[in-house]
């Protein structure tokens, strides 16, 4: 499992260096976020959240992503990591849907275990030409180890590099 994410990091690397603009490969973002989680204590099933994503796209339909975020409600760190394909028109630059696996992982015992998840997500520019830089993003993955499901509604500002 680490292999196979190291392996992933490597490659979108190599495709990085090999990119005449870094800007054109690799995607970041600051973020705020609603999540929501099944399975664990009525306590601990919701929070607001800030942190950050990536993307390393190795072609216009496969990218390597990643995100960290912290849950201020309840003081925990989580992060993920994989893999993922978008399934719309990627001409498109105001939505997609992408469906993908990722690795979670979390601080918190009641977000654990670290599992893989599969997930479909969206994101939307809701208005393109005024703010061109802000998104809404949708998210919803399914622990493979632990059959509880997450969901994230937020909002992305992406970071010119």
């Amino acid at each position: 499992m680490k292999f196979l994410i190291a392996c992933m990091m490597i490659s979108c690397m190599a495709v990085s260096a090999q990119a005449a603009d870094l800007g054109d490969v690799v995607k970041l973002a600051a973020g705020v976020n609603g999540a929501w989680f099944d399975g664990t204590t009525t306590a601990f099933n919701a929070d607001f959240e800030a942190g950050g994503n990536a993307a390393a796209s190795l072609s216009p339909h496969l990218s390597w992503v990643g995100a960290a975020y912290y849950g201020f409600d309840h003081s925990y760190f989580r992060w993920s990591t994989g893999g993922r394909v978008t399934v719309t028109d990627t001409e498109n630059p105001n939505f997609s849907v992408g469906l993908g696996i990722q690795y979670h992982g979390a601080s918190e015992a009641e977000l654990k275990p670290a599992e893989w998840a599969p997930d479909a997500s969206f994101g939307w520019l809701p208005a393109p030409d005024r703010w061109p830089a802000l998104a809404v993003i949708g998210q919803a993955g399914y622990g493979l180890e632990t059959n509880r499901t997450r969901a994230i509604l937020g909002l992305r500002y992406r970071i010119k590099l």
